[in-house]
């Protein structure tokens, strides 16, 4: 209705949400460079239990098996880490303590310090003091995060024995770059916090014991090394793990086979779908199925009618976001927002302020909406109640106590990439987003900030 009404009143046009090859559709960090890297890095996240369970995992991996592993355990940033050298035991694979800019190497292995964050970005480990706030932890989180941007299909991210949630949304965003995502079966884990809360998210492709992960993982690198498929328009994407070669349109044919079965099978049509997301989002599918190529994943989908609901799951991957769709929340910010917050129409009521925001998947933008209008609000010196409706396809309200305050920009939980992970029900957007993602509806939100913020850049 906002929008509807600043497009009337001449005061915003809506820039195109067209996206390119340069300015991909999925929301990005700007400050990430995308990998150069032709082998798979594996992330590892583990909290209570998960030491022996890597242990395990790493007997079973061969020191040549052509991937670069990096562990981020929970750990006191007062406590001396010995997990380097714990690990060492186990493998022949180098284990190097990450205290400094390190390069990314297969057949490597590389273990946060406890006190701080590990970042990757251009073929490169980073750490930075982690600051961590109380609450729970997101260092899994923040790291897997990373990795899906940076690495895209050649991230493959492992969820082991944890107490919390923490990996459950970077996992999301491993699949949503189109990586492969694992998690420890909970009977197998000591603590099963954190493989219940990642399997909890629908975007598990594998759970197996720690035991057998290895072989899978040598499984699933082997398999993308064999995927043979047409060129893909976009610059942002690493080397193939395959082969990319040839025009897409002599393989235009066997993608509309591959379409109508989908179509057939759950009623779903993706005929007028981009060519390279629709590519993108079924090269997955044939890494994770130990396809070939489109023919080969055309006869598997022809005989594994449960793969069916596996692709369409792919297909409609979300990849909503605070402040996704860049120009369009700048546009509102410097076009539509000064005067909504200046002239308020009398017969609206002076005092309260409401936006209904639809089709917001999961409620980032119906968050990003609020802290936009909120943020004005406070520039302005105003106090006025403030009302966000997100809207989802199912459009049923089913209300949820007031969440207050919300969160400025520069808060971890709104930035680009992702969100932190919390158990707070009062005042966490993370809570609320998982709950809303459980309910596949929206309620009302009303918030109320009273108090001047700071604007962030």
């Amino acid at each position: 209705m906002m929008l509807l009404r600043a497009e009337r009143s001449g005061l915003y046009k809506a820039p195109s949400m067209k996206s390119s090859a340069k300015q991909p559709a999925s929301p990005q960090n700007p400050a990430l460079s995308p990998s150069h890297l032709d082998f798979p890095v594996v992330g590892i996240g583990a909290s209570a239990g998960g030491l022996e369970a890597i242990c395990t995992l790493f007997r079973q991996m061969p020191g040549d098996c052509g991937m670069a592993f990096v562990v981020v355990l929970h750990l006191s940033p007062d406590h001396q880490s010995v997990a380097d050298r714990i690990i060492q035991e186990t493998t022949q694979m180098p284990v190097r303590q990450v205290t400094e800019p390190v390069p990314i190497e297969r057949n490597h292995i590389y273990v946060i310090s406890p006190a701080n964050r590990l970042s990757t970005n251009d073929g490169y480990l980073r750490v930075t003091p982690a600051n961590r706030r109380r609450g729970d932890h997101v260092a899994i989180d923040l790291f897997f995060r990373d990795l899906a941007d940076v690495h895209k299909d050649h991230a493959f991210c492992v969820v082991l024995s944890g107490t919390g949630a923490d990996g459950a949304v970077g996992l999301s965003r491993i699949k949503e770059q189109g990586g492969v995502t694992l998690a420890q079966t909970p009977d197998d884990a000591q603590y099963d916090s954190m493989p219940r809360a990642a399997i909890e998210t629908g975007m598990v492709d594998l759970v197996l014991p720690a035991a057998e992960m290895p072989q899978k993982l040598l499984e699933l690198w082997r398999n993308a090394r064999q995927v043979r498929l047409p060129e893909i328009e976009d610059d942002t994407l690493p080397p193939a793990l395959g082969t990319r070669a040839g025009d897409a349109q002599a393989c235009e044919p066997m993608l509309e086979e591959i379409l109508l079965q989908l179509r057939s099978n759950t009623g779903h049509d993706f005929q007028h779908y981009k060519r390279a997301t629709v590519l993108r989002r079924i090269e997955r599918r044939l890494h994770v199925t130990g396809q070939a190529d489109l023919a080969a994943y055309l006869h598997y989908l022809e005989q594994h009618p449960a793969e069916s609901r596996a692709l369409l799951a792919d297909m409609l991957i979300g990849v909503t976001n605070f402040f996704r769709d860049r120009e369009a929340f700048e546009a509102l910010e410097r076009h539509v927002l000064p005067q909504l917050a200046c002239e308020r129409d009398p017969a609206e009521g002076a005092d309260e302020i409401r936006v209904w925001s639809a089709g917001c998947s999961t409620g980032e933008e119906a968050y990003s909406l609020a802290i936009l209008v909120c943020e004005q609000l406070a520039l302005e010196q105003r106090t006025s109640k403030v009302q966000v409706s997100p809207l989802t396809w199912t459009n049923a309200p089913s209300p949820l106590p007031a969440v207050a305050p919300i969160p400025k920009r520069s808060s971890p939980m709104c930035r680009p990439a992702g969100c932190a992970s919390s158990s707070s029900r009062k005042t966490s957007i993370t809570g609320c987003e998982k709950r809303f993602a459980k309910r596949c509806c929206l309620p009302v939100i009303t918030c109320c900030r009273t108090h001047r913020s700071r604007r962030s850049t």
